[in-house]
């Protein structure tokens, strides 16, 4: 099966410290579940059946070079899932719609490069082609900068036009005044 044939795999990225949350995001409560598990319902909702949580902890995909960040999960991702197609979300982004998500899948349905929706980093659409495999393991080798804003340079990321989000949809809970704001527009949206 080629890479266009084979679906995408929904990622969730749930590893990060939560230094300024000042307690682990994924395990906050929402909508009567966890964040974690909320955000994993979302992807379900918009069509991922296979669905990877990195995640520094006993069951999920544990990070190869621990303290990269982000970029060290989506390294991790290229080693266990070469040749395969990814779209990437962040746990602390509650207010991501379903119709949102399937967009971008749809959007990037036959694309080979990396690909944002141009508002933030995230959602990232990722083909673990060779080429993005190498350009992530030589960003984690070089450690001067590991954001995903230069590995996309490197990598000719593109800007989905198509997609466009609404401004709440890219809000972010990194401190838990974003949280209460965030937790706020998910009551009144329930």
């Amino acid at each position: 099966m080629s890479a266009d044939q084979t679906p995408i795999i929904g990622v969730l990225l749930a590893g990060g410290q939560s230094s300024r949350m000042g307690q682990d995001k994924a395990n906050l409560a929402i909508a009567d579940t966890t964040l974690l598990e909320f955000m994993r319902a979302k992807l379900q909702q918009a069509g991922f059946d296979e669905i990877v949580i990195c995640r520094n902890a006993p069951g999920y995909l544990n990070d190869i070079i621990p303290q990269l960040g982000p970029l060290g999960a989506l390294h991790t991702l290229g080693q266990h899932y070469p040749g395969r197609r990814a779209l990437i979300i962040p746990v602390d982004m509650p207010l991501l719609s379903v119709a949102s998500l399937k967009a971008f899948a749809a959007a990037t349905r036959d694309s080979s490069l990396p690909a944002t929706s141009g508002q933030q980093m995230f959602p990232l659409y990722l083909a673990f082609t060779p080429a993005v495999i190498k350009a992530l393991h030589q960003r984690t080798q070089q450690g001067d900068d590991l954001s995903i804003a230069a590995f996309l340079r490197d990598t000719h990321g593109q800007t989905l036009s198509s997609v466009e989000l609404h401004d709440d949809e890219c809000l972010n809970a990194n401190t838990p005044a974003q949280w209460q704001t965030i937790l706020a527009k998910v009551s009144t949206a329930h």
